[in-house]
C-alpha cells in the first residue's frame, strides 16, 4: 500500500499524496499514500535509523492492538443533531485497505475547518460542534492537518497518526484557548458487548476542570477525572434513557446537566463536552444498521 512499509526507512518518515484516488463503498474517494522517502539520499543517519527503529516497533504494538479489535462488520449509521450519516463496515474497509476516518470541530473558535491528509484535503466546510461522515483512505502512517476553511497553508493544528486497515478514527479539532488549537485523533470502537450500550466522554472544554460523570440518581461515577483534551475509554452500560450530571472531579456543585439520553442495544454513544466559561456538549451516536436475510 503506497510502499509505506515493504521498503527499509532511509530517511525521516515523510510522506506526499499522489493524484490516485480508490473507490470506496459510499461514493467517497478513498486517499491514497505515497511514499517518497526513495527520492532522497540512500545513506541514512544514525538518528534516521533510530526514528526507523521506533516507528517500526510502534507499528508493531499498533498491528498486535488492532488484532483484537471487534470490528464491525456491517453498514454503520451516525446521528448527530438529527442528520444522519453511513459509512462501510470495518470489515470491508479492510479488505479493500483501507481505514476510515471522521472529523469533529470544537476548535477554531467556531469557525468553519478543513482537514488535509499530507497535502491534500479530504474534508472542508466541517462546522462547529458537528461530525462529519467517515471516509476511507489508504494511508498507514498519516499526516494530518487542520486548517482554516479557505485557508492554504497555514495550519491550525497537526498530528501524525498511524491508521490500521478496517480500524475507525475519529480527529478531533479542540480549541486550548483563543489563539491554539490541537488536534486529537482517538480510535472508535463502536460495538459494545452483547446487550449492552457503548458510552464514552471526551472533555473539550478549554479550562475546564478534571470532569466527574455520573448518572442522575446513580450512586457510582461512570467517568472520574477525565481531563482536558482527554476521553476515559468507552463504557459499556445497560441500554437505558439516561440522564447525567457532570461536576468537578469530587466536588458536589453540578457544572451542566445533560437531559435523557436513548442509549440504545448494540449502539455508541460520544457525549463531546464543551465551552469555556459554561459548559455545553453535543453528542453523535454509531449503530450497525441490520442486515438483510440471506435469500
Amino acid at each position: 500500500r503506497g510502499g509505506t512499509y515493504t521498503k527499509p526507512l532511509a530517511t525521516p518518515l515523510c510522506a506526499t499524496l499522489n493524484d490516485n484516488v480508490v473507490s470506496s463503498q459510499f461514493g467517497h474517494p478513498a486517499v491514497r499514500w505515497t511514499d517518497t522517502r526513495s527520492m532522497t539520499s540512500p545513506y541514512p543517519s544514525t538518528a534516521q535509523m533510530n526514528r526507523s527503529a521506533q516507528f517500526l516497533l510502534a507499528f508493531a504494538a499498533v498491528v498486535s492492538t488492532a488484532a483484537c479489535n471487534n470490528k464491525d462488520d456491517a453498514t454503520i449509521e451516525t446521528t448527530s443533531k438529527g442528520e444522519t450519516n453511513m459509512s462501510a463496515s470495518a470489515d470491508s474497509a479492510e479488505a479493500r485497505g483501507h481505514s476510515m476516518v471522521r472529523v469533529v470541530n470544537v476548535g477554531n473558535n467556531g469557525k468553519d475547518v478543513a482537514l488535509h491528509l499530507g497535502d491534500q484535503m479530504i474534508f472542508d466546510n466541517v462546522k462547529a460542534s458537528s461530525v462529519t461522515d467517515y471516509r476511507e483512505v489508504d494511508a498507514n502512517l498519516a499526516r494530518f492537518s487542520a486548517r482554516a476553511h479557505g485557508a492554504d497553508t497555514m495550519s491550525l493544528a497537526q498530528n501524525d497518526q498511524i491508521l490500521m486497515d478496517g480500524n475507525r478514527y475519529t480527529v478531533f479539532l479542540i480549541a486550548e484557548d483563543l489563539s491554539r488549537n490541537t488536534l486529537r485523533i482517538i480510535n472508535d470502537e463502536v460495538i459494545p458487548d452483547s446487550g449492552k450500550t457503548r458510552l464514552r466522554v471526551i472533555h473539550a472544554a478549554p479550562g475546564g476542570p478534571e470532569l466527574d460523570i455520573k448518572m442522575v440518581n446513580g450512586t457510582d461515577k461512570l467517568f472520574s477525572g477525565v481531563n482536558f483534551k482527554s476521553e476515559a475509554g468507552y463504557k459499556d452500560i445497560e441500554p437505558a434513557k439516561v440522564a447525567f450530571e457532570v461536576r468537578a472531579k469530587d466536588e458536589a456543585k453540578v457544572l451542566l446537566r445533560i437531559p435523557a439520553i436513548d442509549l440504545q442495544r448494540g449502539s455508541a454513544t460520544t457525549i463531546v463536552i464543551t465551552g469555556a466559561s459554561k459548559l455545553a456538549y453535543f453528542t453523535f451516536t454509531d449503530a450497525m444498521m441490520p442486515t438483510a436475510p440471506k435469500m
